[in-house]
């Protein structure tokens, strides 16, 4: 204030003394008029009653009323401690209202009160004369108490009082009115909410609005109301502007609300949500716009934060943490027109479970930008969504169970109880489609971008001791172009950490609708030993390590209609340091250093799968054949018991078994038509580097085991119609060489193969498991070398299995019950060259496609028959060995005679030859001689040879050296000569002349007689029988070259069965050793 301002004070008071002085005299003269003084006498006593009803009469008077007709309205107790009125004043109190609850006592004590408040002071403008309207120019409420009740069935302890004020008609237009200065203080309000058995209270409430009026003059003014008050000990506040009169409506409230605790919220959370929430504080800045043009619908709006810190709930042994959650609405309208736009953001949630300190399931932060939905167009778009640091614990418990799924089902909601639906109402008809509901259209979506960054994932499985978890970490995902329209393509990239050493990317654009993707795959040493506890339950194998790298395209195609997608890859797969164990045997299964694919073309549409190599290095593989007969490789996968099929004893076990008529086969069921076309399959090549095939046969006691090494070579082109070259090399048990050529063509219908592999130069004594086992005696040495070939064209397999045994030596007995029970001496020894050598051939055909058609089946019944054949017919293996097909068991001579014909010395050349051949073989010899067949051809021979006899010793007289009587020929001149000399030397009883000398006779007669003489009796036959035997065994040793102490000459036989096959009469019989 300036200097001159009391001056300018001080002159106004002058001038106003100075104008009452002016009046005086004028005021005067009126008060003196006798109607003026009448006037204001009666004004006074007017002024005097006036207050005298006031203070005295009209407060008793108005609370006995008010609580007359209000506890008429309430339909309760209504309770008015005392009323005061200022008359003067124009203002009123009233203190100590109450309102009772149902029932209350008439005193209406403060645990039965349902409404009421402290005081409430009116104020009425003396303006209110003017104006003819209500114009108060202050009110006041202090202490207003509710007490609000829910019962069950959703009723309230108001809920009749709602529906009597409800149902109320209108009664036109409020009056004018005009309040100013409207205050509220200490405010509370209760609400007991008995279902949930949860209390909620407001309480310091406190209101205040400067003016309220609807007349002309102010309808088109704003309200700015202020309204504080704490929310269970919240903090809440509420502000903005209004004009709650005029003919458009127009309101904005700014909410504010700090630390509001919802840890009871969870009592409104339906009963089959497991989750309770045990700590969370809200907290929030909302502004609510309101407007309604006149004759139009409202609209509402709400914009603002709200956010929620300090998030602790627990459900079923999980607990979940939740840092904030923090939502901004830019714009979010309720009445169907614009939608909402908002962001969300979640800070620090985490899931763990009961007992453990670290998390399962989490992430530090998740962020929605942008997210708008409209309500009019049904779509919803998202600029971008961001998830920070995701983490996840996985473990595969004992049983096969998920952790992670099973702690996710326990927060599931629980199916809630069915409910007894009202009977359906049959639909009215309706003609025509004019009253059928419009379709609305389906909702879409677009999300702009979607980033993940530092994710982990661990992974566990319980299932396999001591394999380290799988890890993944760095993850980090980026999408760009997310959206429902059909036909609209994502951007996609994935990267992340794998065990630390290994990789994985994808890069690629991807659609949902229809189903599509083309990527680039990029993974690059993944360790596979943690994931195989997926197959575990599945296989008696154990992975311990295992690396893969793939790189390619992988492409997903849309299917047809009711279709699956079509999935191709193009690429690279490598499989490196990869070991797998076999648990049942405690031994390695199958390993290697690296199998590389390249160049691999599959798809699932049409199904294909071509590869241009694959090349397998320092590869090994065991395969055992169990006690029980049965080869590991069969028990890999794990079968049901009551699935499992009988052990199969070998195939030597089942030789040992004398063979029985097979049983009918059952008919084969025509082959299953196939879903769809064939695969196509191309493998370029095939390279084998460094492998080992190791084989155990513990069915065989003590074990028996055979080691393939240094196995190399390649495959050429696979490809159905086309063989493909065939060489692989190696070696049997490190020393023996092996070669396998050929052609192959295991992919046409019906398969083809001209395959022939030889190995040479093994070592036998490690065969002594099965020789002690089925023949009764160890192998002490012997080498053994196989040339097999195999071909097969149209379904017919033509084989030659031909083997070769090097210097077999047969040690100590076995005493063996499996034995087979023949004397395998001879049997080697007719087998066994002079060299000491085994040469066979095993030549097998058959048809593949007979059911009862087996390989191993075939060579072990050949095997079998050659054993049989060399101890019940040894001749006939020696001769078939030998290319003859004659029987060599022995020799038969003319009838009576005991000379070495040109056929029997055939025969004992063939025999002479295996014998020179088979050194180890001991010949017996046997003379035989049939008198029933041989007593004329006896006579005869025994005539024949005194003929000869009488020619020997006419040139012994002659001094002329002949050699033995077999070796004298009688010609035919000579004959009738030397027959009358052996003739006349007889002395039977002969025929004279009438001179009494011996008479002469034709040579018939001479015959007929000596013959008639000789005798032929058993003696003779078994000198006969002599006879033979000495001259075979004479025969082999001087011109056979048989050393004699081979030959063993057996005691003659006379009489007797020939054997089997062998012509009627003498013969010599042979027997080996």
């Amino acid at each position: 204030m300036t200097a001159s301002a009391p001056r300018q004070n001080n002159d106004l008071s002058t001038r106003l003394q100075a104008g009452l002085q002016h009046l005086q005299p004028r005021l005067q003269a009126f008060a003196r008029h006798r109607r003026v003084r009448q006037g204001a006498w009666g004004l006074g006593i007017f002024l005097v009653l006036f207050g005298l009803l006031g203070y005295f009469w009209l407060p008793g008077f108005a609370k006995a009323k008010l609580e007359s007709l209000l506890a008429e309205e309430f339909e309760r107790p209504v309770r008015i401690e005392r009323i005061q009125v200022s008359p003067y004043t124009l203002s009123a109190t009233i203190s100590g209202f109450a309102v009772g609850q149902r029932g209350a006592d008439a005193s209406v004590p403060a645990e039965q009160r349902l409404l009421g408040f402290d005081s409430l002071h009116v104020n009425v403008s003396s303006m209110s004369l003017a104006r003819g309207i209500p114009v108060v120019s202050e009110v006041k409420l202090v202490g207003p108490y509710v007490h609000l009740v829910r019962e069950e069935g959703n009723r309230y302890n108001i809920s009749d009082l709602i529906e009597k004020w409800t149902e109320k008609p209108s009664e036109g237009p409020p009056p004018k009115f005009s309040v100013a200065n409207i205050a509220v203080e200490g405010g509370r309000i209760d609400f007991d909410d008995r279902p949930v058995k949860v209390s909620h209270h407001i309480t310091d409430l406190a209101l205040g609005i400067p003016f309220l009026a609807n007349t002309p003059g102010t309808v088109e003014s704003f309200v700015e109301p202020h309204f504080a008050a704490k929310l269970n000990g919240a903090p809440l506040s509420l502000g903005g502007k209004l004009r709650p009169f005029a003919p458009g409506k127009d309101a904005v409230v700014d909410v504010e609300i700090r630390d509001f605790d919802l840890a009871g919220v969870d009592a409104y959370i339906p009963a089959n949500i497991p989750l309770t929430v045990t700590a969370a504080k809200l907290e929030g800045d909302l502004a609510v716009t309101f407007s309604q043009a006149e004759g139009q619908a409202p609209s509402v709006g709400l914009s603002g934060d709200l956010g929620i810190k300090g998030v602790a709930a627990k459900g079923n042994k999980v607990g979940l943490q939740v840092g904030a959650i923090q939502l901004g609405i830019q714009r979010a309208t309720l009445d169907d027109a614009k939608g909402v736009d908002l962001k969300l953001a979640v800070r620090d949630l985490a899931f763990s479970r009961d007992g453990e300190k670290q998390p399962f399931l989490g992430f530090s932060a998740l962020t929605l930008d942008g997210v708008s939905v409209n309500l009019v167009s049904r779509q919803a778009k998202v600029a971008g969504i961001t998830l920070e640091n995701p983490q996840a614990g996985v473990r595969r418990l004992k049983g096969g169970e998920v952790d992670l799924l099973q702690s996710l089902a326990a927060l599931a909601p629980t199916p809630a109880a069915p409910t007894k639906a009202a009977p359906a109402k049959a639909p009215a008809k309706v003609g025509g489609t004019a009253g059928a509901a419009k379709v609305p259209a389906p909702w879409g979506w677009q999300v702009a971008q979607v980033r993940v960054g530092g994710g982990k994932l661990r992974y566990t499985d319980d299932n396999l001791e001591k394999v380290p978890p799988l890890s993944v970490d760095g993850l980090d995902l980026h999408v760009a172009g997310l959206s429902s329209a059909a036909g609209s393509r994502s951007q996609i990239g994935i990267e992340a950490r794998i065990n630390e050493q290994g990789r994985f990317k994808v890069e690629g654009a991807a659609a949902l609708a229809p189903l599509a993707a083309d990527l680039q795959l990029d993974l690059e040493q993944v360790n596979l030993v943690a994931l195989q506890g997926l197959a575990a339950e599945q296989l008696n194998a154990l992975l311990t390590k295992g690396d893969l790298t793939v790189k390619g395209k992988l492409k997903v195609a849309a299917g047809a209609a009711g279709a699956a997608p079509g999935v191709a890859f193009d690429g690279d797969v490598n499989l490196t340091d990869f070991n797998v164990l076999d648990k049942l045997n405690a031994t390695d299964l199958l390993r290697w250093r690296s199998l590389r694919l390249t160049g691999v073309e599959a798809g699932s549409v049409p199904p294909r799968f071509a590869v241009s190599e694959i090349a397998i290095t320092s590869f090994y593989a065991r395969a055992i054949l169990s006690p029980e007969g049965r080869l590991n490789l069969q028990d890999i996968v794990r079968q049901d018991e009551g699935a499992k099929p009988a052990a199969a004893a070998p195939a030597a076990s089942a030789a040992a078994v004398p063979a029985t008529p097979a049983a009918a086969p059952a008919p084969v069921a025509a082959p299953a038509k196939p879903a769809g076309p064939a695969p196509q399959i191309r493998i370029g090549k095939v390279v084998l580097a460094g492998g080992n095939i190791n084989f155990t046969d513990r069915f065989i006691k003590p074990n028996y085991s055979a080691n393939l090494t240094d196995l190399s070579g390649r495959i050429g082109t696979l490809a159905a119609g086309k063989p493909a070259e065939l060489l692989i090399r190696g070696k049997v048990d490190r020393t023996a060489p092996l070669d396998i050529s050929g052609k192959i063509d295991p992919l046409g219908s019906p398969i083809a193969l001209d395959v022939q592999a030889k190995a040479r130069g093994i070592e036998m004594s490690s065969f002594t498991p099965y020789s002690g086992r089925y023949l009764g005696y160890t192998i002490e040495k012997g080498k053994l070398s196989v040339d097999v070939q195999y071909k097969v064209e149209k379904g017919e397999l033509q084989a030659q299995n031909k083997i070769f045994i090097d210097q077999l030596t047969f040690g100590d007995k076995v005493e063996s019950p499996n034995a087979l029970g023949i004397p395998i001496g001879l049997v080697v020894a007719l087998l066994k060259n002079s060299r000491g050598e085994i040469d066979l051939n095993l030549p097998v055909q058959g048809s593949l496609n007979d059911p009862q058609f087996s390989i191993g089946g075939i060579v072990g019944k050949m095997i079998l028959n050659l054993l049989t054949k060399a101890v019940t017919s040894p001749f006939t293996l020696l001769s078939s060995l030998f290319g003859g097909g004659e029987e060599l068991s022995y020799v038969a001579f003319d009838a009576g005679h005991a000379r070495i014909t040109p056929e029997v010395e055939k025969r004992l050349e063939t025999i002479a030859k295996a014998l020179r051949e088979r050194p180890a073989l001991e010949l017996e010899i046997t003379g035989t001689a049939d008198p029933a067949a041989e007593q004329e051809g006896l006579k005869r021979a025994i005539l024949e040879r005194k003929v000869r006899a009488q020619k020997l010793a006419e040139q012994a007289k002659g001094g002329k050296a002949s050699g033995s009587i077999a070796a004298v020929t009688v010609s035919a001149e000579e004959y009738p000569r030397y027959l009358e000399k052996a003739y006349k030397e007889e002395s039977f009883k002969k025929p004279r002349n009438f001179i009494g000398l011996t008479k002469s006779l034709p040579v018939a007669e001479m015959e007929a007689l000596m013959l008639a003489n000789i005798p032929a009796e058993e003696e003779e036959m078994r000198q006969l029988a002599q006879r033979r035997g000495t001259a075979v065994q004479t025969w082999l040793v001087e011109k056979g070259g048989i050393a004699a102490e081979r030959l063993f000459l057996l005691s003659p036989k006379v009489g007797g069965e020939a054997p089997k096959g062998a012509p009627v009469g003498g013969r010599v019989d042979f027997s080996l050793q």
